[in-house]
């Protein structure tokens, strides 16, 4: 069946800013912390679309790539951070656009990766690719610095360069890295070193940093569907929520952890909404400017854990890719917070990773030590926290097929955050529309994840695939003329 497009195409400039929620935008506009995003409260479209995901499949890596595809999480099939993009559903929205001929610039979306080589304009995929691969290839460093500094924030990870910002942003500016934002960051390391407990606004350099490239490749390249992503409030979110508001919390924080860390999330959103701001200003009278989250953020109480979960990291990845057999047949790849990838191409030592991983345990043999999941080469692993309680340095870790090796927890895992888990995901998120052909305080009504990629496929005035489920979000719309065309085939891999 034929499906609506407009008649008047535009261009769509998609905003991601992963996990931010009504529940603190609102206070913070009350408060007029966020002046940009008051204004597009007040003079575009704002709604709360639903992801159509459920614990345990409420992450962002899966929220985002039903909003790109369009399909629910059954359909696409992502499970896991990163994983091999030939075992993904597509198309998305960037690969409908690239099709039909229209200029494309994607900049750090999730489940990007690896660029697609036809694309005309520019592609930089996710801060947690596997490679630095980009379109055109001499973005690559840009790549390489985001994943250098990524990874860097993990702590323990192998692999991530931290070569100093500064040093590597002044090899940056033929790419279009601003004085002022040099300066923002000398500042900062300046700031660290007076104020050592605020060394957590370093994660909001990376946005700002990326923004100049991002401004830079969006004028060059006059972009039909762009996209820009940052995770930076997410993270505040997921380690700082208590220090902002203890109320909801059954373990109240310190009057230090209030000192330290209690401004952190404010500082984020107030990062964002400058974000929002100097995006606005790339968009001219024939753009869409759409700020999504695929999902929300909620405080995270949960009575087996009052004083919180904290987070297990390995120590020491090699140390693992040794006990399972496999050096040199793998390749480690430190995704967000404790998660790994282990890329295995030969079944027999996946095989066999799999069987160390299963049957290792912590405490007694009860504990599995392992949460993992297996799709294509890829074994993604994380330790198991939530059966953790109880569980100390002491603790052995034991290893019955790999030759009943047992190694201290505290020698084998590590906690290396300031605070424990205090936001996880919840299934409401945040849409803002403003721009061409966008009605002025529109409320969208009722909506999900799988609304967003056929609004916007409607704004460029492409061909709506038949397996999207979703909806034109027509209420944002001032009701521009309609045509209908033949649907689109649904197929293709992400």
């Amino acid at each position: 069946m034929a499906k609506p497009v407009s008649s008047s195409p535009r261009k769509v400039l998609l905003a991601e800013f992963n996990e931010i929620t009504w529940r603190l935008v609102e206070p913070l506009c009350r408060r007029g912390k966020l002046p940009t995003f008051e204004d597009f409260c007040r003079d575009g479209a704002k709604g709360s679309p639903v992801a159509t995901e459920v614990p345990p499949n409420l992450d962002p890596w899966i929220s985002w790539t039903t909003v790109y595809t369009g399909r629910p999480q059954e359909e696409h099939g992502v499970r896991f951070l990163e994983q091999p993009p030939e075992t993904v559903t597509g198309p998305r929205v960037a690969d409908l656009a690239v099709e039909a001929g229209k200029t494309v610039g994607i900049y750090g979306s999730i489940m990007h990766w690896p660029p697609r080589a036809d694309a005309r304009g520019f592609w930089v995929p996710g801060t947690f690719s596997p490679g630095p691969e980009t379109v055109p290839p001499e973005l690559q460093p840009i790549q390489e610095l985001n994943l250098s500094q990524t990874r860097g924030h993990t702590p323990l990870a192998r692999g991530g360069r931290r070569a100093g910002m500064v040093r590597q942003g002044l090899r940056m500016l033929g790419f279009g890295l601003r004085p002022a934002t040099i300066a923002t960051v000398a500042a900062h390391l300046v700031r660290s070193r007076i104020q050592p407990h605020r060394k957590w606004e370093k994660v909001s350099l990376q946005p700002l940093v990326n923004l100049d490239f991002f401004e830079t490749l969006y004028r060059r390249y006059h972009c039909d569907f762009a996209t820009f992503h940052t995770n930076h409030v997410a993270h505040y979110m997921h380690r700082f929520w208590r220090a902002m508001d203890p109320t909801p919390f059954l373990t109240k924080p310190t009057a230090e952890e209030v000192r330290k860390f209690g401004p952190a999330i404010e500082y984020g959103y107030r990062v964002a909404d400058t974000v929002l701001a100097r995006l606005w200003k790339l968009v001219d009278e024939n753009t869409v400017l759409i700020l999504a989250s695929g999902l929300g953020q909620q405080p995270y109480v949960a009575e087996d854990f009052p004083e919180g979960r904290q987070v297990m990291r390995i120590r020491d990845i090699q140390q693992l890719v040794e006990l399972c057999g496999i050096a040199g047949r793998c390749t480690p790849l430190s995704m967000m917070a404790p998660q790994w990838n282990l890329r295995i191409p030969d079944p027999a030592d996946r095989a066999r990773a799999e069987q160390v991983l299963r049957t290792a345990w912590v405490g007694t043999p009860e504990t599995p030590l392992f949460a993992f999941e297996t799709v294509g080469d890829t074994i993604c692993l994380n330790i198991f926290s939530k059966k953790l309680k109880g569980i100390g340095p002491d603790s052995p870790c034991v290893f019955p097929e790999a030759g009943g090796r047992r190694v201290p927890f505290g020698q084998f895992c590590a906690v290396q955050d300031a605070t424990p888990k205090e936001g996880y995901h919840d299934p409401v998120g945040l849409v803002l529309m403003r721009g061409a052909g966008i009605r002025r305080g529109a409320e969208i009504g009722e909506c999900t994840n799988l609304d967003l990629a056929p609004t916007m496929l409607h704004l460029l005035g492409l061909p709506i695939p038949a397996h999207m489920r979703g909806r034109v979000l027509e209420e944002a719309l001032e009701g521009p003329a309609q045509v209908a065309v033949p649907a689109a085939v649904g197929a293709g891999v992400a």
